[in-house]
């Protein structure tokens, strides 16, 4: 019995090879045994609009060892990670490539010399997965990749270049995963009741967060898992403000952001809530507003992507274009949007609380001598010696 299962297995192995040579790469048709599927987590197919929708990707082999799996196919020559369509992609935003990130540096230097760069990359991430019929998983929230802001019924696909025959892992093989069909609905008064709770939620866990002082190097493992979980709870709540989208949670962004550039173990997750607003004009509104709160820090980052954010909503082309003559015909008017915040925080900070003032402070000098390449301060000399002194003039007992 044994040495005829064997035999069989021979036999598939055989087929699948002689099929993998007739195989044509960049057809849409998977190499024969190969299996890549694209699913909701919990099969569900109907979502409220703004809720997180959680997918995974699963890859198996009818044949196993016939393949394997890159976990960083971008080593390999020809490789690719998975990338996703949608249809239809009217009022879907490409999370990946457009993340609402701007910054004005470059249009405030157009008109100097010199220019800035940079890189990255993965220095662990090089598995290898070699497959057979129990699936590698690899789940993750369809919302960072493309948030979709209409309801309506969508089609969603994966494609990829990150499996190679397991004894030729020099050639990536294009694959394209099976077709995921879901509904998205609207429900105003689910995103309304969804964004209360989830402000009520972040609200307690930072409020806790806060009250127990923790160290971002507590040693405790009791201590350090209820750090963990609270900071969790924090992260997780602002995800869902995050992708709810609508100028109600924004306003609750904005409010519950104070400028700090990290909450308990995490990047601000609200300033990213912020920047993926697809109400950007309302954004730049409230966020200029808020940064004279008493509460509220201001970096030169925040300075530097406020007024970014600015000019984009007067020339919504202006981050499309990377060529150095149009970012010099923008470079007057972006020191305009950039001198009246310097300024709207300078007469901001004797009202401010004692780390706030001394954030904006620093903020504020580091701005305000700068030239741009123009022989002039941003601002005014005179002027900048009288915000100085009432911004260190306060001298107002404070408890913090």
């Amino acid at each position: 019995m044994l040495s005829r299962f064997f035999t069989l297995a021979a036999l598939i192995g055989f087929l699948l090879q002689a099929a993998l040579a007739q195989y044509k790469p960049g057809t849409d048709a998977n190499p024969p045994g190969l299996a890549f599927m694209l699913a909701t987590t919990s099969h569900q197919k109907t979502f409220h609009l703004g809720e997180k929708i959680e997918i995974v990707e699963a890859y198996s082999s009818s044949v196993p060892g016939m393949f394997s799996l890159f976990q960083n196919p971008l080593r390999v020559e020809g490789g690719a990670d998975s990338s996703l369509a949608i249809s239809p992609d009217t009022g879907v935003i490409d999370r990946v490539h457009n993340d609402g990130k701007v910054g004005a540096a470059d249009i405030l230097n157009a008109n100097c010399m010199g220019g800035t760069g940079g890189g990255g990359g993965c220095g662990d991430c090089d598995a290898i997965f070699r497959l057979n019929s129990v699936p590698v998983r690899f789940p993750y929230l369809l919302n960072q990749r493309l948030a979709i802001t209409a309801p309506g019924h969508y089609r969603i696909q994966a494609r990829a270049a990150n499996v190679a025959l397991s004894n030729d892992l020099t050639k990536p093989i294009p694959i394209i995963s099976t077709a995921l069909e879901i509904d998205v609905v609207r429900d105003d008064q689910w995103s309304y009741q969804q964004l209360q709770l989830a402000v009520d939620r972040f609200d307690k866990a930072r409020r806790k967060y806060l009250l127990k002082r923790w160290s971002p190097d507590v040693t405790d493992p009791t201590e350090a898992a209820e750090q963990l979980e609270v900071a969790t709870e924090i992260e997780n709540s602002a995800e869902i403000i995050r992708f709810l989208d609508t100028e109600d949670s924004l306003q609750q962004a904005v409010r519950l952001f104070d400028g700090e550039p990290r909450v308990a173990l995490y990047e601000n997750p609200l300033l990213t809530t912020i920047l993926e607003s697809s109400h950007r004009d309302l954004a730049v509104s409230l966020l200029a507003t808020r940064m004279a709160d008493d509460d509220f820090i201001v970096s030169a980052d925040f300075i530097d992507t406020l007024t970014a954010m600015t000019i984009q909503l007067e020339q919504p082309i202006v981050f499309e274009r990377h060529d150095r003559s149009s970012r010099q015909q923008l470079n007057p008017r972006t020191l305009e949007i950039l001198r009246r915040y310097v300024l709207a925080l300078g007469r901001s900070l004797p009202d401010k609380q004692m780390r706030a003032r001394e954030q904006g402070m620093a903020t504020f000098e580091r701005y305000a001598s700068e030239e741009y390449c123009t022989g002039e301060p941003l601002i005014e000399k005179r002027v900048a010696d009288q915000i100085r002194l009432q911004g260190q003039s306060k001298s107002t007992p404070e408890t913090e």
